[in-house]
């Protein structure tokens, strides 16, 4: 039974899957994730609040002007059109200015941070959808080569039982080992469209699948200690540094709040025309004192939500650390799984396949014994390429967040 030697594993063959209309490489697909409509509206809100902030006035009261037409009727020799005008203006003496303006600023710097979380994400997205992608890609070439080989083998073992040099066993094993290959096709196919899809709907590309194109990406990782010590510095990631100025815009909030109700000045000029042909003119000068409502109501909301962020703000800190950590353990977890597949488990494997095929061809091994050996070995290798997409994903996840990390230090120190 020498044909099946004549069966190369690595023999080439096209996937069966219909080739998506659009293949992106990951650097691309990372460079369109931050170019999604909710990042591009995060981006202009940002833009809009930086436009608008600037128009604020250092005037916190608009002028008020008063016009009150009459006619004085009695006595009956002074009738005729009177008038009454008066132009007053307020000056906030409590600092108002200063704090609508801290606020705003406050307010942008919020929803800066909250626009590089959302991009940060997209890209984390983008990133464990094109890997994954790659990944189904890989298994479904995998399952394709097993296929074609398992339908030339099925095809041999068929002539060789017609030629009573194989039995009816080993041609039902066969066929059974050709159907189980195109289902796992079947199945591959099915997750290299969904994966295609899925990287599509991260993208808000359409509604046709993608496929990825390239290798896997292989980002560069500072040492074991610097890595260490980016655990301590998570609080600079975009999700943390959002919470921490969402207690500040509250903190703000509640200080503009009881500047509107600080003390103001108020000045102001009246006129009155006083018939027959009297003109008399007032000036005015107005205080508000605070001394009953000082915006406590308004202000209990502010603080009580300012107080609420703080401790969000601390337990997304703890958690940016912990998954930061988490991270770093995969990166190396992964890399072991790798190593000992790719150098251990899967030579071991098809070393032992190649036995079992001499053994076979020697008449001293079963068909069973073979097929079972030839799936344990396609199994390896899907395994790895998952592995090896794993190891890529933990590696991308770690790089992008100490990248936004160091962006994040660049803003606070820009602050």
């Amino acid at each position: 039974m020498s044909f099946w030697l004549a069966l190369p594993f690595a023999a080439n063959v096209a996937l069966a899957a219909t080739s998506p209309l659009k293949s992106l490489s990951f650097d691309e697909a990372i460079g369109l994730s931050t170019g999604t409509p909710d990042v591009r509206g995060a981006e202009r809100a940002v833009a809009v609040k930086h436009a608008m902030r600037g128009r604020i006035s250092v005037m916190t009261d608009n002028p008020q002007i008063y016009v009150q037409p009459g006619f004085r009727v009695l006595p009956a020799p002074n009738q005729g059109v009177e008038i009454q005008a008066s132009v007053t203006q307020s000056w906030n003496l409590a600092g108002l200015s200063s704090a609508r303006k801290a606020a705003a600023r406050v307010e942008e710097e919020e929803l800066s941070a909250g626009a590089r979380a959302l991009a940060l994400t997209q890209k984390l997205e983008a990133a464990r959808a094109w890997i994954d992608l790659w990944a189904a890609q890989c298994v479904l070439d995998v399952a394709t080569r097993e296929a074609a080989l398992a339908g030339e083998f099925a095809r041999l073992v068929e002539k060789a039982a017609q030629a009573s040099a194989a039995t009816k066993a080993d041609l039902a094993d066969a066929r059974a080992y050709h159907a189980e290959a195109r289902l796992g096709v079947i199945g591959a196919e099915g997750e290299v469209f969904e994966r295609g899809l899925s990287l599509t709907r991260t993208l808000a590309a359409g509604a046709d699948p993608m496929a990825a194109r390239g290798d896997l990406p292989a980002p560069a990782l500072p040492g074991r200690a610097g890595l260490h010590e980016a655990v301590k510095r998570a609080a600079a990631l975009p999700s943390v540094q959002q919470k921490a100025l969402a207690a500040e815009v509250e903190r703000a909030r509640g200080a503009e709040e009881k500047a509107t109700r600080g003390t103001s000045l108020s000045l102001g000029v009246f006129v009155q025309r006083d018939s027959p042909g009297g003109f008399v003119g007032f000036g005015a000068v107005g205080l508000t004192l605070p001394v009953w409502d000082r915006g406590e109501r308004e202000r209990s909301v502010t603080a009580a939500r300012a107080s609420l962020l703080e401790g969000e703000k601390r337990r997304e800190a703890a958690n940016a650390s912990a998954d930061l950590a988490m991270g770093i353990h995969e990166v190396e977890h992964t890399q072991d799984i790798v190593d000992t597949l790719g150098s251990a488990i899967l030579p071991a494997l098809e070393e032992g396949l190649a036995a079992r095929i001499r053994l076979f061809d020697a008449g001293e091994g079963t068909m069973l014994e073979v097929i079972t050996a030839r799936r344990t070995v396609a199994a390896a290798r899907s395994r790895l390429e998952r592995a090896r997409a794993a190891n890529a994903w933990a590696r991308v996840k770690v790089w992008l967040w100490l990248a936004a990390m160091d962006g994040g230090e660049k803003q606070e120190k820009a602050r």
